[in-house]
């Protein structure tokens, strides 16, 4: 059970991520925006005719549109896209190598993606040791932990989050503004696990 919560939750915020991320306006993978070049827009498979050549923009621009189109092709299932588009964003992630919450937060979602867990759990501790009531980390935290099937530190991050919500849903942390649809979907995730312990 603690598996099928984990995948259908990973599905849900992967979903509501998509809208915030696609329509913010920053250049920076930490902010988490810009738009969708033409031959990288939502439908799939690799880039055709047209498509923006990554190699002109900076490691910024590229990270932030390789980051939308991961995001955006995860939460329409498109498989393919993901395999093709992923592996990029995350070289381009390596080299840029965000210390912010909020860059992690999205570093770590890559990692979600591919299903590497434990990179995934590196980030959230890189970015919770800065502030360790970041909402949008012990959020992925959860979902991490509970994808290694460490139900015990699943608790502990969920915990956490239903501590700290309802004061950090009033800050006005770097990242928050446009993720702010992450908070509910976190804050379920957390209030169904630990219901059923």
């Amino acid at each position: 059970m603690a598996w099928w919560v984990a995948g259908a939750l990973l599905v849900v915020t992967l979903i509501a991520l998509g809208y915030p991320v696609l329509t913010r306006n920053s250049q920076t993978p930490g902010a988490g925006g810009g738009t969708v070049p033409p031959g990288m827009g939502s439908g799939g498979g690799t880039p055709g005719a047209g498509a923006v050549d990554l190699t002109t923009m900076s490691l910024e621009q590229q990270g932030t549109l390789l980051f939308n189109r991961v995001m955006t092709s995860s939460a329409n299932g498109d498989v393919g896209d993901v395999e093709f588009f992923l592996p990029k964003a995350l070289v381009i992630y390596e080299q840029i190598n965000p210390t912010d919450p909020d860059g992690l937060y999205h570093y770590a979602l890559l990692h979600m993606v591919g299903n590497d867990f434990e990179s995934a759990l590196t980030k959230v501790a890189e970015g919770l040791a800065q502030i360790p009531d970041y909402v949008l980390l012990l959020g992925v935290g959860g979902e991490a932990a509970l994808g290694l099937g460490d139900t015990e530190a699943a608790g502990d991050y969920y915990g956490h989050l239903l501590e700290v919500y309802d004061v950090e849903l009033g800050m006005s942390r770097v990242g928050y503004d446009h993720h702010q649809p992450m908070f509910p979907t976190y804050r379920t995730a957390a209030e169904a696990f630990l219901n059923r312990q």
